[in-house]
């Protein structure tokens, strides 16, 4: 009883802190709802053009498809607001927004976007507007970047325009959950441990020599209910169980009780679905190598997940979640987070819906665009000094 006390207070004091963290970035203002704070609600009830520039069609398969070939979605589907969207570069000189995928663009496509930005193509009040989901150190920067865009837009809560993985939404307690709700969820998880990849980069030398060790140190248990299992292409790992993994979900993570969420980079905020649908979806516990420990606490809910940082070694780590593992009331700890926050998908990934085009007419509609910031260096915003190698 005095743990449940303990824990509500807590927990009320950091939903506070989320939310204003959530709600704090100067142009995707979130309230709790995961909508456009409006200081004033838009009377224009023109809608503005966004141009997807060159990339935009290789970008349906995860933001609109869906990675489903048998259907479309409206990205606007849930979305507070709505903008008409083409891919046609001739209507630039129309379009109030043009969205750059750094991720696709080469040096020749980023010569000739500089060439476009010193025509008369490009008008005052147009916002070019930069987006990448992927961490620094996979980011190419050319050097004609230089103050041409006007937006970012990215996964960390300092963009312009936020689009991370996924949030952490504050909710009303409701006290018709119980434990036992949380109980029907995780007491049919008979396996500890397992991660999913097939991206064995040495970028990250850290994850995989990690990973190595604890498969290491647990296989010497002979503990066959005490084991780490790799799916995909790294460590022979198990490459049949679940192929094409980022496209389709993957059902056998339900069985286990922890996941090793080990991000490709460790960098400032970057969270992907590792943690929001590969482990909190399927009722586990993240383990968390990648962003900070002040990054996880100020945008995860409190007590959700174990930062590898905590422990000095990895078998301090292997004892803390065997020990864990057999005693199911301190496990169910990490679970009791579900009464007061929901966490949202917005990846695009496995069949969730993204928000990145919603997020960015949002952005559009609801701010003053005759005061256009200029990035005179985005390598300054996208700096690889954020990221521990």
């Amino acid at each position: 009883m005095y743990f449940q006390i303990l824990f509500i207070v807590i927990y009320y004091h950091r939903q506070e802190k989320i939310y204003n963290i959530n709600k704090k970035n100067s142009v995707n203002k979130i309230n709790q709802n995961n909508l456009i704070i409006y200081k004033k609600k838009p009377s224009n009830t023109n809608k503005p053009l966004i141009l997807i520039w060159k990339y935009g069609k290789s970008l349906e398969n995860r933001h609109i498809n869906r990675f489903d070939n048998l259907k479309r979605y409206s990205p606007f589907d849930n979305c507070s607001v709505e903008c008409d969207m083409t891919y046609d570069s001739s209507r630039i000189e129309q379009s109030d927004a043009v969205l750059f995928h750094l991720h696709k663009m080469t040096r020749l496509d980023a010569i000739e976007v500089s060439f476009l930005s010193k025509t008369k193509r490009r008008n005052n009040k147009q916002l070019w507007v930069f987006l990448t989901d992927e961490s620094p150190l996979h980011t190419k920067i050319w050097p004609e970047y230089k103050n041409l865009f006007n937006w970012s837009m990215t996964y960390r809560s300092n963009s312009d325009v936020p689009v991370p993985y996924g949030r952490t939404i504050p909710k009303k307690y409701n006290p018709s959950m119980t434990n036992k709700s949380i109980s029907k969820n995780i007491n049919n998880k008979k396996k500890l441990v397992a991660i999913m990849g097939s991206n064995c980069s040495t970028k990250n030398s850290k994850r995989w020599l990690y990973v190595r060790n604890i498969l290491n140190i647990l296989s010497k248990l002979n503990d066959t209910n005490n084991q780490l299992n790799i799916i995909g292409n790294c460590l022979n790992g198990n490459k049949k169980l679940c192929p094409g993994h980022f496209k389709k979900d993957c059902k056998y993570l339900n069985d286990y009780k922890f996941y090793l969420s080990f991000e490709n980079s460790n960098c400032d905020e970057y969270l992907t679905e590792k943690i929001y649908w590969n482990a909190y979806d399927k009722y586990s516990v993240p383990i968390i190598m990648g962003p900070t420990k002040e990054n996880c606490r100020n945008l995860l809910p409190p007590y959700s997940y174990i930062h590898v940082n905590d422990f000095n070694t990895e078998n301090d780590l292997i004892n803390y979640i065997i020990y864990l593992n057999n005693n199911y009331d301190k496990y169910i700890e990490y679970h009791l987070w579900r009464y007061y926050y929901d966490v949202v998908n917005e990846h695009g990934y496995f069949g969730s819906s993204s928000k990145h085009y919603c997020h960015l007419c949002q952005a559009i509609i609801s701010n003053d665009k005759t005061k256009t910031k200029v990035y005179n260096n985005i390598e300054e915003f996208l700096n690889k000094n954020q990221c521990v190698y």
